[in-house]
């Protein structure tokens, strides 16, 4: 079943309160090395990122990966 629009609304505003994105900027074949080291893993780089991420800062996802 889709999200409805209050379900929708109701995301984006948690997400606008308490997420923030970080970026960097790589290479094109340095970004698809990335990629590829990420697949090995079995994971996406975003996960592989934001674990790196938690990591350096001694904190864990709640509900963990």
């Amino acid at each position: 079943m889709a999200p409805s629009e209050a379900q929708k609304r109701a995301s984006a505003k948690y997400q606008r309160e308490n997420i923030a994105s970080l970026a960097c900027r790589v290479k094109k074949d340095q970004a698809e090395k990335f990629k590829a080291y990420c697949a090995g893993l079995g994971k996406t780089s975003n996960a592989v990122l934001r674990d790196y991420v938690l990591a350096c800062i001694d904190e864990k996802e709640a509900g963990g990966e």
